[in-house]
């Protein structure tokens, strides 16, 4: 795309800033050539407090997190090696355990990961509806309980 970017680009862009890097409103102000009290309303506005709290426990993350560990107490022992400590072994029943919850679960930081990158992708290929797409799922993600997860059928 050539030129300024639309208002609602500006916004999109600070929001996946604000949820997915570490820095100041300030900063995402100046990098999206934004005033810095539009930013906050945004910030307010889209609960984006919540959005970046729930992608910080995503499954994404957690899985990673959990594969790291499961790897770390699979490694203290070679490969086809009993496992000495019974510690070692309730520790990878407990993460498999884990990981497979995970795998099987739709939580609302899924469900705000599939909208950016579906509306980013819209964007693309029909700026308008892109827009409304986007009106329509940020009213949906603010309709659902952050707090629970939900599962999708």
């Amino acid at each position: 795309m050539k030129g300024e970017l639309s208002y609602d680009q500006k916004r999109e862009w600070a929001r996946s800033l604000y949820t997915k890097e570490d820095i100041s409103v300030r900063d995402i102000a100046l990098k999206v050539s934004a005033d810095e009290v539009i930013v906050r309303s945004w910030v307010q506005e889209g609960r984006w407090p919540e959005v970046k709290r729930s992608l910080l426990t995503s499954k994404a993350m957690q899985l990673d997190y959990f594969y790291k560990a499961l790897e770390t107490v699979t490694g203290r022992t070679g490969a086809g090696q009993a496992f000495d400590n019974l510690k070692d072994v309730d520790l990878i029943v407990k993460y498999t355990a884990a990981i497979k919850n995970l795998e099987s679960e739709t939580g609302i930081s899924s469900i705000v990961q599939v909208a950016e990158v579906f509306t980013t992708w819209l964007l693309r290929r029909d700026p308008e509806l892109s827009r409304k797409v986007t009106t329509h799922f940020d009213v949906f993600i603010r309709e659902q309980d952050i707090t629970q997860p939900k599962e999708i059928m």
